[in-house]
């Protein structure tokens, strides 16, 4: 078998946010570079338009598709000729993109967030390119409106160079340099197992996800309607400052000070005192006054103006005299910033007091405080967010912005981006538009507009239960929590019952029987209790879970205490993992702290996946124990949970994507459209929804086999999943089988 190295080149008109869109019909491959293990030089086609033949050719013989950025190279041979993509996996072909596997080997690095080709070429023995094409992009310069030469030259190098240069060259140096490191390092099973979520991820995102435009369309309205009846309530709090102080919802001063009180510095005009005479200054001034002799005016008695009246000069007290100066307006505040631990900021109030975040997400955790003013100021937030994010608004330039700007016209899909090298943890984001931070169906009706493509079709989630703490279970092996989720304990109902002073029973009862009187309620509390397992999992601190579950401080304390005495080896594995850290660690000098010296310490989980940190500047207590720098705790404990968390949902990905891929999308009639976290969203046509559906539950339970197929890893605790299926991504309800409740 053989390794093919491609790469393309293609128009670059913008449409719905993305530069080139390989789904804008303006668009095609101009160039199309590639490299067969084995043959000695380079090969490439140059196109003017959309030729039927403009694909891939890939020999039955290849098992292994490289690339760098893979992904944008996929999809434009996805829409080129799906089924020629769709055959090369189903023969079982793999793909390899050396930008993901260069994020993977540096350990997530920040340095290598969507590493260029160019930032590591020289490390595995190429060059740099020349690269005057870059510039005639930036230039707006269409590819095929370029020199044929210069295209080639830079696709698969010069033929001085033997034609065995350029992107193509580079690319396969790059893909065997990184194939022996990560066979040295213990690497590669993983980086091929993640690739797989990379060919998943890539048919996600070809295949889109419907919106239904009258639904997002009516929605707006009323959007807009509450954010005008929300804007008036908020100004009411601000009426009775003064409208010379120039309150300003725009500017993070005043807002801070209105939040958390402080003080105001504006200027206005208004007299002052002569530094001479200690008295209110005043303009010079002269008026004319007549002559007078014993009581009687003066005439001229020759001359010119012989028998005119005589007038002089006489000095007079001016108008007083203004300038603008300092004043002070000062606002109590409605809550302390420092006992919430709001971050501060690096700017200061009005007489040099602090000043703390106001951006969307801290306002809006803020609404949920007991005061009415935070909880109106919060929806007026929230209001903006979520039209400007989600739907579409203008900013001050005139632009369009938000959600739907992503829509494509023509059949209504949103072909979103799923990042895989953007983050610290492995994990995934997402882009233009986020489709992984959609609001909740019980903060917002967003999710509403996501529907199926298919005449009377279903959309579906099917979301793992309690992720986070099934992955601590695994990576610690604490017999305590292992027993709890071997007896299925819904945690998310323990903590509702520890923190409404209920019984457990009481607590599943009513959070999960969706026939009960008090359901409604009570799965709000178990959504909430649920953020303190997400955050707590992931190293957040007090004040934030409290803010985020609707919680108070010391109740949170008592819960994280409660919980640390009852899985003690939890703790421990987070001691295990700072302690090879440590002992991993080694110095170096950060160019944005004055190349102060820190240190770099890494672990490896039993996968394969190497995560990496940094230290920071020790607190006040370390530093006075001799202990400059430390490594962040909540960055110890949030790294290795969130990364294996996603680590798993990108192994089942690949699973899914193959058993997809067999069964050809079930003849079109079902497809993976999006992947948020911890779950998995498909559209499906009503005749194989149930299917489907029976299949993916399957796969997504099997995680202990898939593991231990893939990285030899006995897992002690089982993966269940929830399946919910509904007429849309807001009206889901539990999945039965042979049902489309």
């Amino acid at each position: 078998m053989a390794y093919l190295i491609f790469d393309e080149e293609t128009q670059i008109h913008k449409s719905h946010r993305r530069t080139a869109n390989p789904f804008d019909p303006l668009n095609f491959v101009v160039a199309r570079g590639w490299k067969k293990e084995g043959e000695p030089e380079c090969s490439a086609t140059f196109h003017t338009d959309h030729a039927d033949d403009n694909y891939l050719h890939i020999d039955p013989d290849v098992d292994v598709l490289v690339g760098h950025n893979i992904k944008f190279d996929l999809l434009y041979e996805l829409v080129a000729s799906e089924s020629n993509v769709q055959d090369y996996y189903r023969r079982g072909g793999r793909i390899w993109c050396t930008q993901y596997a260069e994020y993977l080997l540096r350990a997530q690095d920040r340095r290598f967030h969507m590493n260029s080709m160019d930032q590591i070429i020289e490390s595995y023995g190429g060059r740099k390119k020349i690269d005057g094409m870059k510039e005639l992009w930036k230039a707006g310069i269409q590819t095929s409106d370029m020199d044929q030469s210069m295209v080639l030259d830079y696709l698969i190098g010069t033929e001085d160079e033997g034609r065995n240069s350029g992107d193509i060259g580079n690319t396969e140096l790059i893909y065997l340099g990184q194939v022996k490191e990560a066979t040295e390092m213990g690497m590669l099973k993983m980086i091929q197992v993640r690739m797989d979520a990379l060919a998943a991820t890539t048919e996600m995102e070809y295949n889109g996800i419907k919106v239904d435009m009258k639904r997002a369309a009516s929605d707006l309205k009323g959007l807009n309607a509450a954010l005008t009846d929300a804007t008036a309530e908020l100004n009411e709090y601000t009426a009775d400052i003064p409208d010379e102080v120039g309150f300003s919802w725009s500017s993070v001063i005043h807002k801070s000070v209105l939040i958390y009180g402080g003080v105001i510095k504006y200027k206005k005009q208004t007299t002052y005192l002569d530094e001479k005479t200690g008295e209110l200054a005043r303009l010079k001034a002269v008026e004319k006054q007549a002559v007078m002799k014993d009581g009687e005016p003066v005439f001229y008695l020759s001359g010119k103006r012989k028998g005119e009246q005589k007038f002089k000069n006489v000095s007079v007290q001016g108008e007083l005299k203004v300038k603008y100066q300092d004043f002070f307006h000062t606002l109590p505040g409605y809550v302390d910033a420092k006992s919430l631990d709001i971050d501060k900021s690096t700017l200061t109030d009005g007489k040099g007091g602090p000043i703390y975040s106001t951006d969307k997400d801290t306002v809006i955790l803020l609404g949920n405080l007991d005061v009415p003013f935070l909880q109106a100021m919060g929806r007026k937030t929230a209001l903006d967010k979520e039209i400007g994010t989600y739907y579409v608004t203008t900013d001050k330039k005139g632009d369009m912005k938000g959600m739907l700007t992503c829509v494509q016209p023509r059949d209504h899909i949103i072909h979103h981006a799923l990042n895989h090298t953007s983050t610290v943890t492995s994990r995934l984001s997402a882009s233009n538009p986020n489709m992984q931070n959609i609001p909740r169906g019980d903060k917002s009706m967003i999710k509403a507009m996501f529907v199926s493509r298919f005449e009377g079709g279903k959309v579906a989630e099917i979301d793992y239960s309690q992720l986070e703490v099934v992955v601590m279970g695994l990576l610690s092996n604490d017999p305590k929590l292992v027993s709890d989720l071997l007896s299925k304990v819904d945690f998310h109902c323990v903590r509702v019952a520890a923190r409404e002073g209920v019984t457990y029973e009481e607590a599943l009862e009513w959070c999960k029987n969706e026939e009960h009187i008090n359901h409604a309620v009570w799965n709000v509390f178990r959504t909430e209790c649920k953020v303190f397992s997400f955050q707590r999992a992931y190293g957040a601190g007090a004040s934030t879970i409290a803010l985020s579950a609707n919680m108070t401080v010391d109740k949170v304390k008592e819960m994280i205490d409660v919980e640390e005495k009852m899985f003690p080896l939890v703790e421990a594995f987070h001691k295990g993992v700072e302690k090879e850290i440590n002992d991993t660690a080694e110095p170096f000098r950060d160019p944005d702290r004055g190349y102060r010296v820190y240190r770099k310490g890494t672990w490896q989980a039993p996968t394969g996946t190497l995560y990496g940190w940094r230290s920071w500047d020790a607190p006040k207590f370390m530093k006075e124990r001799g202990i400059d720098d430390t490594f962040s705790p909540p960055e110890i404990k949030n790294y290795p949970t969130q990364g294996t968390g996603g680590e798993i949902v990108q192994m089942v990905l690949g699973v899914l994507f193959r058993y997809f891929n067999k069964k050809n999308n079930w003849e079109g009639k079902a497809f993976l459209v999006n992947t948020v976290h911890d779950c998995v969203w498909f559209d499906l046509h009503p005749d194989v929804a149930d299917e489907v559906l029976g299949a993916a539950k399957h796969i997504m339970e099997s995680v202990p086999q898939l593991l231990k197929h893939f990285f030899g890893i006995d897992c002690p605790v089982p993966f269940p999943v929830d399946v919910e299926i509904g007429n849309n991504m807001l009206d889901l309800h539990h999945w039965k089988p042979h049902s489309l409740v």
